[in-house]
C-alpha cells in the first residue's frame, strides 16, 4: 500500500483482501489511501468486517426496503445466506414448494420496485 501510494500519489487506492477462518465464517479486510488536510503525509484506513454479518444486514435492509411479510422476511435472509432452497425448507420446517413460492412474491416485489424506480 505504502508503495502504491509513492507511485501513484494523485490516485485513490483501495486493497482488498477476503480472510476464511473455516469454512461458516470470512472477513473482509480493505485498506484505502486517504489525504486528510489536517495530516502532512497520506494516511490508511483499514477496515476489517465480518462478511456474513455485512450480507445479514444488508438483507434487513432489504426486508424493509420491499416491505417483505415476516415469513417472507426468514426466507430471504437465509437465502441471501446462500442457504439452498432445500435447506431453507429444512431450517424452517415448510415444504420445498412454500420455499418456492415465497422466493417468487420476493422477486416479484422486488422486481415491482424496481420498476417504480
Amino acid at each position: 500500500m505504502l508503495d502504491s501510494c509513492e507511485l501513484y500519489p494523485n490516485q485513490s487506492i483501495i486493497i482488498e483482501s477476503e480472510i476464511i477462518t473455516d469454512p461458516s465464517t470470512s472477513f473482509r479486510i480493505r485498506a484505502v489511501k486517504l489525504t486528510l488536510d489536517s495530516f502532512e503525509n497520506p494516511c490508511i484506513l483499514v477496515t476489517l468486517e465480518n462478511h456474513d454479518q455485512y450480507a445479514e444486514s444488508f438483507a434487513i435492509a432489504e426486508v424493509n426496503k420491499y416491505d417483505l411479510t415476516p415469513r417472507e422476511a426468514e426466507v430471504w435472509l437465509l437465502r441471501r445466506a446462500d442457504y439452498s432452497y432445500q435447506e431453507i425448507a429444512d431450517e424452517l420446517l415448510i415444504t420445498l414448494n412454500t420455499v418456492k413460492k415465497h422466493l417468487k412474491n420476493i422477486y416479484a416485489k422486488i422486481k415491482f420496485y424496481q420498476f417504480k424506480q
